[in-house]
C-alpha cells in the first residue's frame, strides 16, 4: 500500500505544511499583541518573550555549526529590532565573518537541524512520539488516541508542548538565511536531475533506506505532532484576536 519512501514524503510534506503555518502563526501572534497592548513595541516584546526558547536554539544552532566549520562567529545577540517600517523584525543574529558558500548553506541550515534535534529528543524521550507512531501503524485511530491520552500524563505536559510550539516556529531559516541556502539548493538539484538522466536512479542498499526511514518516520511524526500542537495555539490567537 506504501512505497519505500513513504516516511521521507511524509517529512517534506509536513515540513512545507510548517513553513506555511509558521507565516500565519507569527502574523497573528503579532496582530495579537498589538491589539492588546496597542503599542507596537510593547507588542514586539510580548512576542519575543513567547519565542524567546526557539530563538535561544536558533541563534545558538548557527553559532555552534560555524564553531564546528571554524569559522568566526559573534556570540549571539538576543531582543527584538524592527527593520525600518516594514512587518519584518529580527529577534536575534550573529555575525559571521567571510565564508564559501557551502559553510555559508550549512551555517544558514543549521537552525532547521538544531531544531529538528531539540523536537526529536522532545518527542521521543519524553512525549514518546515514537510510541504513538507504532500505536497508529498497528492499532489504527484508536491505537493513536490512547497514545495521546497516555502522553497528556506525562509530567509538564503543557510545558513540554509549548517549547515544541516555541522551537518549531523560530527553527525554520530567515530570509537572510535562505539567501545562502537558495542558491545551493538550486545547485543540488541540478545536480542530481543531471546524475538521474545520465545514470539513472542508482541503487541504494536496504539498509541506508531503512536507517533514513526510521529517522524520516520520527521526524515526520513529531512534525505532525508540532502541526497539531500549532493549530490548537492558532485557534486560540484567532479566538483572542475575535474578542479583542
Amino acid at each position: 500500500m506504501f512505497g519505500p519512501w513513504t516516511p521521507l514524503v511524509a517529512l517534506v510534506v509536513t515540513l512545507l505544511a510548517l513553513f506555511w503555518v509558521k507565516r500565519l502563526i507569527t502574523r497573528s501572534l503579532q496582530d495579537l499583541s498589538i491589539g492588546l497592548v496597542n503599542d507596537p513595541d510593547v507588542a514586539l516584546i510580548i512576542y519575543f518573550v513567547i519565542v524567546l526558547p526557539g530563538v535561544v536554539v536558533h541563534e545558538l544552532s548557527h553559532w555552534v555549526m560555524a564553531k564546528l566549520l571554524g569559522v568566526r562567529v559573534t556570540w549571539p545577540k538576543f531582543g527584538p529590532v524592527r527593520k525600518g517600517r516594514t512587518r519584518r523584525v529580527s529577534l536575534g543574529s550573529v555575525r559571521v565573518g567571510n565564508v564559501d558558500w557551502v559553510r555559508a548553506s550549512l551555517i544558514g541550515v543549521a537552525p532547521l537541524l538544531g531544531g529538528s534535534a531539540v523536537i526529536l529528543v522532545i518527542g521521543s524521550r519524553v512525549l514518546g512520539v515514537g510510541e504513538l507512531a507504532e500505536a497508529l501503524a498497528g492499532q489504527g485511530f484508536q491505537g493513536f488516541l490512547d497514545g495521546l491520552a497516555q502522553m497528556v500524563r506525562v509530567p509538564d505536559f503543557w510545558l513540554w508542548l509549548y517549547l515544541i510550539f516555541s522551537v518549531s516556529n523560530a527553527m525554520l531559516p530567515s530570509e537572510s538565511d535562505m539567501a545562502t541556502v537558495r542558491p545551493v539548493l538550486i545547485f543540488l538539484g541540478i545536480a542530481a536531475a543531471v546524475i538521474v538522466l545520465v545514470t539513472g536512479i542508482p541503487a541504494i542498499p536496504p539498509t541506508v533506506v531503512e536507517r533514513v526511514n526510521e529517522i524520516a518516520s520520527y521526524l515526520a511524526t513529531a512534525f505532525g505532532l508540532t502541526l497539531g500542537v500549532d493549530l490548537v495555539f492558532m485557534a486560540v490567537i484567532g479566538i483572542m484576536l475575535l474578542i479583542t
